[in-house]
């Protein structure tokens, strides 16, 4: 299957940025029970990066590539560098890009579909913030969203100056707390439930051994009777190895239609 690197101008960024793209491809390789089932417009997962990498990490450090083989699945990875996925009040509207410049530019490129039950946002440690920040300010856009080890206390990057700067944090925070505000997730997941807006599935995965066990634990303890939220807790820490088993529990919990189940790749070498 194609597994492509784009790079392109961004008119909300003004810059020019990248991101990685896996696109299914229906061959006479494929197997004779996917060939019926694999086929346009397909489904696509947005799947964002952590804070220190960009968006080849999930290319070159888990087997991502191997787990959507035999689905009807696009997955694209873009990057905001080390912006958190907001609108900074001092730098980059990397939010507006996310959820309204990105998924144009993907639909303008690639054969997927644009309804909500079709599109999907998940991500690792500052991703799986973003892809739960995504989900909840715009439920009219995502099916489903999961966060794998994510930053879900954004007051964690203001406090750990080993994290951020007190540049990024003015840049970023406007030098001033997150918590209570805008980009707390929690607080504005609170705050569209009481106003009668439907949230979309959530799923949250934390290792044991993870620093954000305890921010995790709470968001969990506070979302539950709130929204629909599966959450799983296991040995391991903020790691790749941890990333790749539960980006494949990932891909497995969602409801991904052009996929058999059960079925396994048999791979020709």
């Amino acid at each position: 299957m194609p597994s492509m690197h784009i790079e392109y101008y961004s008119d909300t960024l003004r810059i020019d940025t990248g991101m990685e793209v896996i696109y299914p491809q229906n061959t006479t390789r494929t197997p004779e029970a996917l060939r019926d089932v694999i086929k346009p417009p397909f489904q696509v997962l947005y799947l964002l990066h952590g804070i220190m990498r960009d968006q080849s990490g999930w290319i070159r450090f888990t087997n991502v590539e191997q787990y959507v083989m035999d689905m009807g699945l696009v997955v694209v990875m873009p990057t905001t560098y080390r912006g958190h996925y907001i609108n900074q009040p001092h730098g980059y509207q990397y939010f507006d890009f996310l959820t309204e410049e990105l998924p144009k530019i993907v639909g303008n490129m690639f054969q997927v579909s644009q309804k909500k039950e079709d599109t999907f946002i998940a991500g690792l440690s500052m991703g799986g913030y973003g892809a739960f920040k995504a989900a909840i300010e715009r439920p009219d856009l995502y099916g489903a969203a999961a966060s794998l080890s994510g930053v879900l206390d954004v007051g964690t990057l203001f406090d750990d100056k080993t994290l951020y700067s007190e540049a990024e944090d003015y840049m970023t925070f406007d030098g001033k707390d997150p918590r209570g505000g805008k980009d707390d997730i929690l607080t504005r997941l609170k705050e569209q439930v009481a106003a009668g807006v439907e949230i979309p599935d959530l799923s949250m995965y934390i290792g044991l051994q993870d620093f954000m066990l305890k921010e995790n634990r709470h968001f969990y303890d506070e979302a539950k009777n709130l929204v629909n939220i599966k959450y799983l807790e296991e040995d391991g820490g903020h790691t790749w190895d941890f990333w790749d088993r539960n980006i494949k529990r990932t891909l497995d919990w969602l409801p991904i239609k052009q996929r058999i189940e059960g079925y396994t790749q048999s791979f020709i070498v």
